[in-house]
């Protein structure tokens, strides 16, 4: 009986964790193509004034993200409840439909603790990307979280090397190495409002495509990455609910109430449940 509760806490574990590396994605469209070959040098910044000026002023923010998608072989869906805070303050809960929440992941300064309050297990003070790349193979940090939300390339960093692709289609490169990619938008949706807007950043091997436009908000984002040695291929989507800017939160929003009798739990045991736990 002993033997068969463990294995019971084991798989509800598992699921927890499941759950939670489930939780960064949406139900996307077709892929965006981007486009190719030869380029000329744009000496007009004005698409990228256009496009990216309201990235001067992404500050504390909340959102509801519905999640779908694809991580490594398991298959994603969840609701999340988020807060965001400069420089890389960060508060993530997993809504259930029922109950208390299946996790909750908050912190600051890049530093995070993991509850998962059903379970009674508890990861206290790791830094919060290797905790996503445990969970979902996605280690970023919470600035690169909040900045796409907003529909922003980055936290920070100038758009250098600016570029066009005939007339309706411009890139340009970060100091960080990630480019990035602006539309601009038919004229029919252009009136009133900027003409460019940001499509799609390329991260190292992740592209994050932004879709779905109210003004400079997306309302969907799309993560994707092939797979790699050693690297879950990832397909995760987020839809934006809710969104609210310049939100006053309190530094008890990115902490989180631990239960005295929480059984502390190891990084490498959130990895040997996520989506890397097959890869070398």
């Amino acid at each position: 009986m002993r033997n068969a509760k463990c294995e019971m806490r084991s798989t509800y574990f598992a699921l927890c964790i499941f759950h939670f590396a489930l939780l960064l994605a949406s139900c996307a469209p077709k892929s965006l193509t981007l486009p190719s070959g030869t380029s000329t040098p744009l000496s007009d910044p004005a698409p990228f004034s256009d496009a990216l000026a309201h990235c001067d002023h992404v500050t504390a923010m909340t959102a509801e993200i519905g999640l779908s998608g694809k991580a490594g072989n398991q298959r994603l869906r969840g609701t999340l409840h988020t807060g965001f805070a400069p420089p890389e303050s960060l508060r993530l809960e997993a809504v259930a439909p029922f109950g208390g929440p299946f996790f909750v992941l908050a912190g600051q300064d890049g530093r995070a603790t993991l509850l998962l309050p059903r379970e009674g297990r508890v990861l206290r003070d790791a830094p919060a990307g290797t905790i996503l790349e445990a969970l979902a193979g996605l280690d970023q940090a919470p600035s690169d979280l909040r900045a796409w939300i907003a529909g922003c390339p980055a936290p920070t960093g100038a758009a250098g090397n600016q570029r066009s692709y005939g007339a309706d289609w411009a890139a340009a490169d970060l100091e960080s190495g990630r480019q990035l990619w602006i539309h601009r938008l038919p004229a029919s949706q252009a009136a009133g409002r900027r003409g460019w807007r940001l499509v799609a950043v390329r991260a190292g091997p992740l592209t994050v495509e932004f879709a779905e436009h109210s003004g400079t908000q997306p309302g969907r984002l799309r993560l994707r990455r092939a797979e790699a040695p050693g690297v879950a291929a990832l397909d995760v989507r987020l839809a934006l609910r809710q969104v609210e800017r310049g939100v006053d939160l309190a530094d008890a929003a990115f902490t989180v109430d631990v239960p005295a009798d929480a059984v502390a739990i190891t990084i490498e045991e959130l990895r040997g449940s996520g989506p890397l736990r097959d890869r070398k």
